[in-house]
């Protein structure tokens, strides 16, 4: 297990090199906060959608691993990450309750911040860190796993955020990201996407992908900056939050992994979902539905920072009792 927690640590450490030099660019103001929504567009909309394309691409139809080509392997990854958000969600509510919050106070921001992870950036380097070596298929099952994410953010998300259906619109669900799994899936499981991911388009696909992950997680490391400097740290806020998602989430997590009966890759990409600190969509939703930001801004900080010790050892438990960390 030592060998795995090294090597799990070592994984990490691009992530907060990236954060790190974010945050030094916006302490330099080499980045001010009016570029962001520029440099992130250029990211989810272009980047991050030629990303997924490559991947599904390259691992469901010109390098096809044929244990993840089927719509049934698609079924059960989409399913797990679902299953993954509904679980962190739930614990993350009771803490809530726990807590004695209510809606208004920080009830419904907390649940959502603390339950979904950074379920894309941040595990996208670990992945690559982790099976780097020959033609691994887990960075393709990532992204249809991230299918069933997205799925959850933008409906039951945003449902709970703002208390209803009335601000899920059918375009809430028109995203890069999501269109992008759904139209690689299309062309893979019909056959066309032989004709579609030939070597001109996969290499312009591969090297715009290329650009998502390193501007995302800068960006994050600019917002990092900003977030810390406007707001007021509550203890008990932060400590509830690092208890749902660090600790209570990736046991429970990892536990369901272990008892269900699906393919030991999805396995894999759950145990390293499990131990993710949380992501910066929920805050933004709490911006765009009223919620609470200051609330998700405390826990997406101090579950980010202290991921860096948590987060090795929970890939070891994983890789040891779940399904092993370790390309084939």
């Amino acid at each position: 297990m030592t060998e795995v927690i090294i090597n799990s640590f070592l994984s990490t450490i691009p992530v907060f090199v990236f954060f790190a030099v974010g945050f030094w660019l916006r302490h330099k103001k080499a980045i001010e906060p009016q570029h962001d929504a520029v440099i992130t567009r250029l990211a989810m909309d272009v980047g991050y959608p030629c990303l997924i394309f490559y991947n599904i691409m390259k691992y469901m139809v010109t390098d096809a691993d044929e244990r993840i080509t089927t719509i049934a392997f698609s079924g059960q990854a989409i399913a797990c990450a679902f299953l993954e958000m509904t679980i962190g969600v739930l614990v993350a509510w009771l803490v809530a309750r726990a807590l004695r919050l209510r809606i208004g106070t920080g009830l419904r921001t907390f649940t959502l911040t603390a339950g979904v992870q950074n379920y894309a950036f941040f595990v996208i380097p670990i992945v690559q860190m982790l099976f780097s070596t020959g033609n691994d298929p887990s960075m393709g099952v990532l992204f249809i796993h991230n299918m069933g994410c997205e799925l959850f953010v933008w409906s039951v998300g945003v449902i709970l955020m703002c208390g209803g259906l009335g601000n899920l619109g059918f375009a809430t669900l028109f995203r890069g990201p999501l269109l992008a799994v759904c139209f690689s899936l299309l062309l893979a499981w019909t056959g066309l996407g032989e004709y579609i991911a030939v070597a001109p388009v996969m290499k312009t696909t591969e090297m715009l992908g290329s650009i998502a992950t390193p501007i995302c997680l800068i960006i994050f490391g600019c917002s990092m900056y900003d977030l810390s400097r406007n707001f007021t740290w509550q203890p008990r806020m932060l400590a509830a939050g690092l208890v749902a998602r660090l600790v209570i989430s990736p046991a429970l997590i990892l536990l369901v992994a272990w008892a269900l009966p699906v393919d030991p890759l999805i396995k894999r990409i759950m145990v390293i979902q499990s131990a993710i600190p949380s992501a910066v969509i929920p805050v933004i939703i709490a911006k765009r539905f009223g919620g609470q930001p200051e609330v998700g801004t405390q826990i997406l900080l101090s579950t980010t920072v202290c991921s860096f010790l948590t987060l090795p050892i929970w890939l070891a438990i994983g890789s040891t009792y779940v399904a092993p960390l370790m390309a084939k």
